[in-house]
């Protein structure tokens, strides 16, 4: 399986290697659940996330361990803001994302 090496927004010169296969669908399932207006409580984008996986029929398999989309979802979320495809709320806790247009 090839990887993708996924940047951090918070450590500009760290790179974590992720599964090509699994960083394709939670990015696709992040951007496609993501409001453009508003903001979105990372809780409850990974709820979404959990939500596509099922409704798009990807393999379990691809995620076996419990806290395994979670962790994906933490490392593409990163990726994506370091990528600029999503942005986070300034200076809110919990974490609350959106989509950049």
């Amino acid at each position: 399986m090839s990887t993708i090496q996924a940047r951090n927004v918070n450590h500009p010169e760290h790179r974590e290697n992720l599964k090509e296969e699994k960083y394709t669908h939670i990015r696709a399932a992040m951007l496609a659940s993501l409001p453009v207006e508003g903001w979105m409580p990372f809780s409850e984008l990974e709820d979404k996330v959990r939500a596509w996986l099922s409704d798009n029929h990807v393999p379990q398999s691809l995620f076996p361990k419990p806290g395994s989309v979670r962790w994906y979802c933490k490392a593409v979320q990163l990726d994506l803001e370091a990528r600029g495809a999503i942005e986070r709320q300034p200076k809110k806790s919990p974490l609350h994302l959106r989509r950049c247009e």
